[in-house]
């Protein structure tokens, strides 16, 4: 990835970023933020600052049954729910700035494109007809299932709800939860043949895809594919008993259609989006990356690679790009697990209106959850962004004042050209996609501004070589800086000013230029900004 001397210049990558797409069951909350969501925003920039062509896409998850759940909650319809939900969740990434180039609801296209993909894989023989026991609502006729079924889970009994376990990370088929009294879990159970997807009977399609990669897993991930393969490989709902979904009528005309499990669902979503987001429904991605919390890393490790391998091997229209999931554990609020559906959050809008753009980004990246539990303590948060963020910048603003008028053209001193080489390598390390890390990047950020801030007290303003380190300093951090604190990219843009970076990354290649205009002197605004700020593009389709 470097640029120094003798160095081989990088080669553009073709590169497709997602996260799990939210529930459109409430807005995006501080833990939604700090994990997938921000994660995913600072590769997709990084990747464009190091100069590949990059992807950025994904979508509501409609068709999960929480959907359904917290309707029945509020008072309100499914469709009322989501509609709100697409509505707050655009509005909260557009303040964050979130720069997808594409987030959407699924549509009739989606739909349609779902239902053959599972369909084609369903005539290829890769599901199997098996009759299960789910719990069963005699009064309403209903089966119920995911999030209808709560209860303790057999392995670790930490409460959960039917699918995977947030807790351990393994799966449950509904049935199998310990049941608690006066929940679905403690229905009668009544036997029904449903379609799954018998990850045993492909073991050594998965066991082959882990033995041959070269990427490595994060450790949680991981655990749970090492934990996962001691034993038999559990079966996988395909479709459920339920109208609620994208229904199949694979047992024919006379059986009552079933619904695509919305959980194997994702995996196909990610495929359309990304399509779409290339507008080339066949452009060649060198790598996907995606970013999910621990509690998906089951469907992402077993199901979604079982479906891709197996998508590929009837000749199905799907790439196998080198695949990088990326996981982050809970971010917590007060020891709670941040939780839309228990009411435990902090909203992101509300955050972001309250601090600005940059600081929450700063100190969301800085804390995020990559590795281990990261709690969130608003109090800590804000003497965090004072220490780290806003006075040493208000330091370089006063300290760099003088040099109003001067250019950044002579040589800089030989502490500056090395600080330079060390502040950008850290920024390097931390946007490689090998260990990537937001925690790194946003740690540089705050070293490279220490570092500027302090020599910016005592500046030889008559130096020629220390008044243009200095704004040379300045001036890298409007390509190193930008995925994490792009509003701050843009302000030291105008000082200089260079060309907006709003919607557009400035290269790393292109670093080592100077900036051809006279440094006008650094203005940054010490209130949060407002929601509508220009400094980053709509959230909505833009390439």
């Amino acid at each position: 990835m470097s640029e120094h001397p003798g160095a081989a210049t990088p080669t553009r990558r073709h590169i497709n970023v997602t996260f799990s797409p939210p529930t459109p069951n409430g807005d995006l909350h501080l833990g939604h933020l700090a994990g997938p969501v921000l994660n995913s925003d600072i590769c997709a920039r990084s990747q464009k600052v190091l100069g590949h062509d990059v992807a950025f896409a994904t979508s509501t998850d409609d068709n999960q049954t929480y959907v359904v759940t917290t309707a029945e909650r509020l008072g309100t319809t499914p469709e009322a729910l989501i509609q709100h939900a697409l509505e707050s969740v655009t509005q909260s990434l557009e303040l964050a700035g979130v720069d997808v180039d594409l987030f959407e609801r699924p549509d009739a296209d989606y739909t349609v494109f779902v239902r053959d993909f599972f369909t084609r894989l369903w005539e290829h023989g890769a599901f199997d007809l098996r009759e299960v026991e789910l719990p069963y609502d005699a009064e309403t006729g209903e089966y119920k299932a995911e999030a209808f079924v709560t209860g303790r889970c057999p392995t670790c009994l930490a409460h959960a709800r039917a699918g995977v376990c947030e807790a351990c990370g393994l799966y449950n088929l509904p049935g199998a939860l310990l049941p608690v009294t006066d929940t679905a879990s403690a229905l009668p159970r009544k036997p029904v043949s449903i379609w799954v997807l018998d990850l045993e009977r492909h073991r050594s399609l998965i066991t082959n895809w882990y033995r041959t990669t070269d990427v490595q897993l994060r450790p949680d991930l991981a655990k749970v594919v090492t934990d996962t393969l001691a034993g038999r490989l559990p079966y996988i709902p395909i479709t459920y008993p339920t109208a609620w979904g994208i229904t199949v009528d694979w047992d024919g005309p006379d059986i009552q259609p079933q619904a695509i499990n919305a959980w194997p669902e994702i995996y196909v979503g990610h495929v359309y989006w990304l399509q779409q987001a290339r507008l080339d429904s066949r452009a060649d991605c060198d790598e996907l990356v995606q970013f999910i919390g621990i509690d998906n890393g089951f469907y992402n490790a077993f199901i979604y690679v079982t479906l891709s391998l197996l998508a590929a091997r009837h000749g199905m229209p799907v790439a196998l790009p080198r695949t990088r999931t990326l996981t982050n554990q809970y971010y917590m609020l007060e020891g709670r697990k941040f939780s839309t559906s228990k009411g435990d959050v902090r909203w992101a809008k509300d955050y972001l209106e309250d601090v600005g753009r940059d600081r929450a980004r700063f100190v969301l990246a800085l804390t995020s959850p990559e590795l281990q539990q990261a709690e969130f303590s608003e109090p800590i948060a804000a003497r965090t962004i004072e220490a780290r963020y806003d006075a040493p910048l208000r330091t370089i603003v006063e300290g760099l004042a003088p040099l109003a008028g001067r250019s950044a053209e002579a040589a800089p001193s030989q502490w500056w050209t090395s600080a330079l080489q060390a502040s950008r390598q850290r920024f390097e390390d931390a946007y490689r996609l090998e260990n990537f890390s937001v925690r790194k990047a946003a740690e540089a950020l705050a070293l490279h501004l220490e570092v500027l801030a302090l020599r910016c007290e005592k500046l030889a303003t008559d130096d020629e070589g220390e008044a243009s380190g200095a704004l040379q300093f300045l001036w890298a951090l409007r390509t190193l800086g930008w995925p994490v604190a792009p509003d701050l990219a843009e302000h030291i843009s105008t000082a200089f000013g260079a060309a907006s970076t709003v919607g557009k990354a400035p290269l790393l290649a292109d670093l080592g230029t100077a900036p051809g205009s006279h440094f006008r002197g650094l203005t940054v605004p010490a209130a949060p900004e407002s929601a509508g700020s220009a400094a980053v593009s709509s959230a909505h389709h833009k390439r």
